[in-house]
Protein backbone atom coordinates (compact mmCIF):
# COMPACT_ATOMS: atom_id res chain seq x y z
CA UNK A 1 0.00 0.00 0.00
CA UNK A 2 1.61 3.42 -1.12
CA UNK A 3 1.04 6.87 0.87
CA UNK A 4 -0.57 9.51 -0.29
CA UNK A 5 1.93 13.30 -0.49
CA UNK A 6 1.09 15.05 2.27
CA UNK A 7 0.50 18.75 1.31
CA UNK A 8 2.95 21.06 3.19
CA UNK A 9 1.31 24.21 5.68
CA UNK A 10 -0.91 26.52 4.03
CA UNK A 11 0.16 29.16 4.78
CA UNK A 12 3.79 28.95 5.79
CA UNK A 13 7.15 31.02 5.67
CA UNK A 14 9.68 28.62 3.59
CA UNK A 15 13.09 29.74 1.47
CA UNK A 16 12.00 33.37 2.97
CA UNK A 17 8.90 33.86 1.26
CA UNK A 18 4.97 33.46 2.41
CA UNK A 19 3.50 30.74 0.37
CA UNK A 20 -0.12 29.11 0.57
CA UNK A 21 -2.07 26.48 -2.04
CA UNK A 22 -4.57 28.28 -4.31
CA UNK A 23 -8.23 28.81 -2.97
CA UNK A 24 -7.17 28.46 0.84
CA UNK A 25 -8.94 30.56 2.96
CA UNK A 26 -6.99 31.63 6.46
CA UNK A 27 -6.02 34.47 8.89
CA UNK A 28 -2.18 35.71 9.22
CA UNK A 29 -0.98 38.26 12.07
CA UNK A 30 1.93 39.84 11.56
CA UNK A 31 3.42 41.12 14.93
CA UNK A 32 5.60 44.25 14.15
CA UNK A 33 8.63 45.25 16.85
CA UNK A 34 9.48 48.54 15.84
CA UNK A 35 11.97 50.51 16.83
CA UNK A 36 13.66 53.95 16.28
CA UNK A 37 17.28 55.03 15.27
CA UNK A 38 18.51 55.03 18.72
CA UNK A 39 17.07 51.68 19.11
CA UNK A 40 14.25 52.41 21.23
CA UNK A 41 11.02 50.69 20.81
CA UNK A 42 7.92 52.59 18.76
CA UNK A 43 4.78 52.10 20.12
CA UNK A 44 2.06 51.72 17.41
CA UNK A 45 -0.20 54.37 18.14
CA UNK A 46 -4.49 53.99 17.65
CA UNK A 47 -4.49 57.00 14.90
CA UNK A 48 -1.32 55.15 12.98
CA UNK A 49 -2.20 52.36 10.76
CA UNK A 50 -0.49 49.26 8.70
CA UNK A 51 -1.11 48.77 4.71
CA UNK A 52 -0.02 45.48 3.68
CA UNK A 53 -0.24 45.48 -0.39
CA UNK A 54 -0.08 42.76 -2.77
CA UNK A 55 1.68 42.49 -6.38
CA UNK A 56 1.73 40.75 -9.14
CA UNK A 57 4.47 39.78 -11.40
CA UNK A 58 3.75 42.66 -13.82
CA UNK A 59 4.00 45.13 -10.30
CA UNK A 60 -0.23 45.34 -10.79
CA UNK A 61 -1.83 45.47 -7.15
CA UNK A 62 -4.12 42.45 -6.61
CA UNK A 63 -5.54 43.45 -2.88
CA UNK A 64 -4.53 45.90 -0.13
CA UNK A 65 -5.56 45.13 3.71
CA UNK A 66 -5.13 48.11 5.72
CA UNK A 67 -5.42 48.20 9.35
CA UNK A 68 -6.31 50.83 11.88
CA UNK A 69 -5.90 51.09 15.62
CA UNK A 70 -3.39 48.37 15.96
CA UNK A 71 -3.49 46.71 19.27
CA UNK A 72 0.11 44.81 20.19
CA UNK A 73 1.68 45.22 17.02
CA UNK A 74 -0.31 42.81 15.48
CA UNK A 75 -1.94 43.21 12.46
CA UNK A 76 -4.32 40.49 10.84
CA UNK A 77 -4.98 39.99 7.33
CA UNK A 78 -7.98 37.75 6.29
CA UNK A 79 -7.89 35.77 3.25
CA UNK A 80 -11.56 34.97 3.08
CA UNK A 81 -13.34 33.39 -0.39
CA UNK A 82 -13.03 37.07 -1.79
CA UNK A 83 -9.48 37.94 -0.76
CA UNK A 84 -8.58 34.57 -1.51
CA UNK A 85 -10.18 34.26 -5.35
CA UNK A 86 -7.89 37.07 -6.39
CA UNK A 87 -4.52 34.90 -6.11
CA UNK A 88 -3.83 32.65 -8.94
CA UNK A 89 -0.97 29.98 -8.82
CA UNK A 90 1.85 32.31 -9.30
CA UNK A 91 4.28 34.52 -7.53
CA UNK A 92 3.65 37.57 -5.56
CA UNK A 93 5.45 40.13 -3.92
CA UNK A 94 4.07 42.69 -0.71
CA UNK A 95 4.92 45.41 0.60
CA UNK A 96 4.20 46.90 4.22
CA UNK A 97 3.22 50.46 5.12
CA UNK A 98 3.49 52.06 8.36
CA UNK A 99 1.93 55.45 8.46
CA UNK A 100 1.96 57.43 11.92
CA UNK A 101 1.68 61.16 9.73
CA UNK A 102 4.38 60.06 8.15
CA UNK A 103 4.77 57.07 5.88
CA UNK A 104 7.77 54.28 6.34
CA UNK A 105 8.22 51.45 4.10
CA UNK A 106 8.64 48.18 6.32
CA UNK A 107 8.90 45.92 3.93
CA UNK A 108 9.14 46.22 0.06
CA UNK A 109 9.09 43.51 -2.55
CA UNK A 110 9.02 41.02 -0.17
CA UNK A 111 8.08 37.48 -1.77
CA UNK A 112 5.11 35.63 -1.60
CA UNK A 113 4.18 32.07 -3.60
CA UNK A 114 0.53 31.11 -4.19
CA UNK A 115 0.91 27.02 -5.12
Amino acid sequence: MNRLPAARPSPRIAGGALRWYAGDTFSLTLQLELTDQDGEAVAIGASDSVTVSFYDETRAKVHTFTASGVTDGCVKLTFDDTVSGKFRKGSYTYDILYTHGEKTTLARDNPACVE
